[in-house]
Order: structure tokens, then sequence, then C-alpha cells
């Protein structure tokens, strides 16, 4: 019984064993099932013998989804020899037909990336809740008045539709990355072997589709070399939590300013201070966000200035981070959905924030522009001295008079023009282009957003559907609807 130093066992063996263990054991299954049902279809070994003991082996094989991992034995480097061990133990050298024309290096390729698989399918799934509850609340508040902001001042009147709106387009995005990396991904190590494939006339075809991939690797080399697509993998994580961290810190912007309020079940009290309701909820759905981007780095380097063929370091060596990686995507987006089920924006809030600013002062310059003949720098020029003269009097833009007008250089206007000049609800009305934050625009292009997650949702169900039927089929239960 050969053993290993104990530094290379606890620190490497082990780790990688209990990870397999917790994480791979389905997966190891059914990629040594479809490999078996492969090698059992080549001539060499259609005699009734062969498949007699091929059948018994299959079931065997199957059984070991009902039973936990066994334990890493000192001589047992890992699950894929601990699993044949424990057939081994039942069947004897029958067990050899499942190491005709297999190596560990396609076989771990192979789980990897149905694990990677399964991943993509859970981030999907609550990418498309996310979407489905921010276009909820923008068509709730079509009209609801939101001061944006730029370079952390207040910029322009939008609406919370306009902003909910854009985000919900870029998870859109993020939603057709995740779709377009699943079906690069989709492709199937097994029957590379080593790296040079195998004499052995296997029929990668059908090993392919009896785990629900779309095809093998057409290169056996790159099948077992090739990293990109866990490269996908973790650039699909980072894009989403890069751009939900970024609405969350809005998020809790607003929460802190009483703008978007959490229910009670979201948010912690102080141990001493009775006031408080801390937006607690949104602050961990943050830090989740930047694990994500984190544990992206760890992948980046170990895959960085190394070799290209089989290797640890894009191979179980990162299997972990990955994981950790997922894990924490997956908490911030179920954190992130229950702050925006389980709370909502306080319209009077946000109507007294926009009313107490002056960031109407862009149409104003519009208006002196368009319709009384200032040149725009001009305009500009009025409109910039009529807020700094007002600042100095402490009062809102929106209180504005056609008097402070002339006495800021521009020229007279009617008190009801200078009035809907200035209004910030009448700003959102008059932005009526394309894209724009007018409600007739955001109620047409929140429609056409429903129509893109209906269409993304249905990719993402065929995908799912797909796989499912493949397994069952695999695993000889019936298929899933």
């Amino acid at each position: 019984m050969s053993t290993w130093h104990p530094a290379y066992r606890e620190g490497v063996l082990a780790n990688d064993y209990r990870f397999a263990a917790e994480n791979l054991l389905h997966h190891f299954v059914d990629a040594m099932t479809a490999h078996l049902d492969t090698v059992l279809r080549m001539p060499a070994y259609a005699d009734a013998d062969t498949q007699a003991q091929g059948a018994e082996l299959r079931r065997a094989l199957v059984a070991l989804h009902d039973a936990p991992a066994p334990e890493q034995a000192p001589d047992v480097p890992d699950l894929y020899f601990a699993l044949q061990r424990r057939l081994e133990e039942r069947l004897g050298d029958a067990v050899g037909l499942i190491r005709v024309g297999l190596s560990r290096n396609d076989l771990d390729m192979t789980v990897y990336k149905m694990n990677g698989r399964a991943y993509h399918l859970e981030v999907g799934r609550r990418l498309l809740r996310l979407r489905e509850l921010l276009l909820e609340r923008a068509e709730r508040h079509l009209e609801t008045v939101l001061i944006a902001e730029t370079h952390h001042q207040p910029g322009q009147p939008t609406t919370v539709a306009h902003y909910l709106g854009a985000v919900e387009d870029q998870l859109a995005r993020d939603s057709e990355r995740l779709l377009q990396a699943y079906a690069r991904m989709n492709r199937s190590p097994l029957g590379a072997a080593a790296l040079a494939g195998s004499s052995h006339p296997l029929d990668r075809e059908f090993t392919a589709r009896r785990l629900g991939f779309d095809a093998p690797v057409a290169n056996t080399y790159d099948a077992v070399a090739s990293a990109d697509w866990e490269f996908d993998l973790v650039s699909v994580a980072q894009s989403v939590a890069l751009g939900a961290g970024r609405f969350v810190t809005d998020l809790l912007a607003w929460a802190a300013s009483g703008r978007y309020r959490l229910g009670d079940d979201l948010v912690q009290g102080s141990s001493i201070m009775p006031q408080k309701r801390n937006p607690v909820s949104l602050e961990h759905a943050r830090t989740k966000f930047s694990r994500v981007v984190g544990a992206a780095g760890m992948f980046f380097f170990s895959s960085h200035n190394i070799p290209f063929t089989d290797l640890n370091d894009f191979g179980p060596d990162i299997q972990g981070a990955l994981t950790a990686q997922h894990r924490q995507l997956r908490g911030a987006l179920d954190l992130l959905a229950a702050c925006l089920e389980g709370g909502d924006f306080d319209e009077r809030e946000l109507a007294e924030v926009a009313a107490a600013t002056d960031t109407t002062a862009t149409e104003l310059a519009d208006v002196l522009a368009r319709e009384h003949g200032l040149s725009f720098p001009a305009a500009h020029g009025v409109a910039a001295k009529l807020v700094r003269s007002l600042s100095d009097q402490g009062r809102p833009l929106t209180t504005a008079t056609p008097a402070d007008l002339e006495a800021a250089g521009g020229p007279r206007l009617a008190a009801d023009e200078v009035t809907a000049a200035l209004d910030p609800a009448a700003f959102v009305r008059r932005r009526a282009g394309l894209g724009m934050p007018a409600p007739e625009v955001m109620s047409t292009q929140l429609a056409r957003a429903r129509e893109r997650l209906e269409a993304d949702a249905t990719a993402l169900r065929e995908r799912k559907r797909a796989l499912d039927r493949a397994i069952a089929q695999l695993r000889g239960e019936k298929e899933k609807a």
C-alpha cells in the first residue's frame, strides 16, 4: 500500500477529495456511466458475456448515486479511484471496462464542465427572477420622479422606471452572456483520453449526447488543455457582480436617506440606538458581490503564464474557488431579490427631494435657446447665474420667478412658462424620444423588455430540460418534463 507525504496528502489530496465527494460525486458517476455505455457499443465488446458484465457494472454504477462517497483510503489519490475500488470490491475485473480509452484528464474536465453547467443554470434562473422584479417595480413607478446623480452630485430628473429599466437592460446582457457561455461550454471532453484520444473506436458524439452535451470538443488536445470555458464562467459571474453591485450601492444610499424603504425583516436595529433601521441585507449583498469579483482573480492568476496542456492549475486546484464564487453570487442575488421584493421607493420623499433641487436648470437653458433666441452657451450662462443667485438666497430653483430670471440676465417670460420649465415632472414628460424617461416611452420599452425576458426564460428552460432529459435517460429514470 503506497502512501504520500503528509504535506501532500493533507494539503492537497485530502482537500481535493473532500471537495469532489461533496460537490462532484454525481457528475463523476454520470460521466463514468456514459463512457461505459460507449465502450459497450464497440465491436470488441459485443459478445454476450461482456455485455452481461457491462450491464451488471452499469447497474452498480448507477446505484452509486444513492450512496455517500467512500471514505478516502491512504493509498487512494482521488474520488475516481475510490469509486473504481468500490466497484472492484463488488464486481472484480469487470470494472476494467470503464478504463478502456479513459483518462482522468478527459474525465475530470468533463466533470468540471458538468458542474459548471449546473452553476450557469442556477445563476441564470436567479438573473431572470431579479429582472422580473426590476420590471415589476419599474411598471409601478413610470411617473415617479427620481433625481439622478452624475459625479456624486444631483444631475437631472428622470424616473424610477427609467433607472430600473437601465439596470434590467444591463442584467439582460448578462443573461445573454450566460446563454452564450453555456453554448460554448456545452461540448464534451470525454474520449480525448490523456490528450491524443484513443485507438479504440469510441463514439464521442454518442458519449456527448448521453451527458446532455451538444457535441464533443472537436480537438482532443483542446478538450483537456483549454480553460477558456472557466474564464467564461468566471467572467459572467464577475459581470453580474459588478453591475448588480453598483445597483446595490445606490439602493444603500437611498435607504440611508429614506428614499428607499426596506421591510422590517430586512433591517436590523441597534443595541444602543433605538431609532436605527440598518439596511444590513443590502450591506451583505454588496459584500458578497465584492467577493465574487475577488474570487475571479484567483482563477485568472492560476491560469496565467502556465503551459498549454493538462495541469492542476485550472483543474482541481481552482474548482474550490469557482464553487466559492458561485455560492457568493447565488447568495448575493437572493439577497438583492429579497430587498426588491420586500422594499420600495418612498414617492413622497422622492418628490420632496425633486422639489428642493436645481436639477431642471438644463431644461430652462433649453427653453431659452429653443424658444427665445438665445444661443445655448448664453442660455447656459443665464441658467447658471440664476442657480447661484437663488442658492445664495437659500431658495430652490423651482421657486424662481420671472423677475429672478430677468435679474440673472434672461428675457422676460410668463410665470407659467418659468414654472413649467423648472418643474421636474414636466422635465421628464418632455423627454419623449427613443430611450428617454417619458412615461409613454418607458411603458413601450418595458413591454419590449418583458418580451426579451420571456425569450431568455424560454432559452434557459430549454437548456435545463434538455440536460435533465439526457441525465434522466442515462440513469434509467423516467424523462422529466
